[in-house]
């Protein structure tokens, strides 16, 4: 089973049985997904996926495996290097227009949707 880990309500309400939702930042987002690796979970979408950096964007999902089992090696190295990446990148304040939020809420879910094929 897959289970999406979210800051995006739109990815809530489309998937709202598989969602996670956590009210926090991307980097809030990655570290609850590498918190998961180190339970067990596998990654099954790439945290950096799409063309916007993860700093230019207020949203992000990420989807991982529920299982719980062995540290997967592949998926903590993936992880801790988006966290690295993320922790490079300036941090951008900014406070975004109504409509901004939405099209980055649909440009998330879009990917998602590719990820859960």
């Amino acid at each position: 089973m897959k289970i999406i880990l979210t800051n995006n309500p739109d990815v809530v309400e489309k998937y709202p049985l598989i969602s996670t939702y956590i009210d926090g930042s991307v980097m809030q987002i990655f570290e609850s997904v590498r918190d998961a690796v180190h339970k067990g979970a596998e990654l099954i979408s790439h945290p950096l996926s799409g063309s916007i950096k993860p700093n230019d964007t207020p949203y992000k999902s990420v989807v991982i495996s529920s299982a719980v089992g062995p540290l997967d090696f592949k998926s903590l190295q993936i992880i801790e290097d988006a966290i690295s990446v993320l922790r490079r990148l300036p941090d951008k304040c900014r406070n975004f227009d109504v409509s901004i939020l939405a099209d980055f809420r649909i440009i998330d879910l879009d990917h998602i949707k590719s990820a859960l094929i």
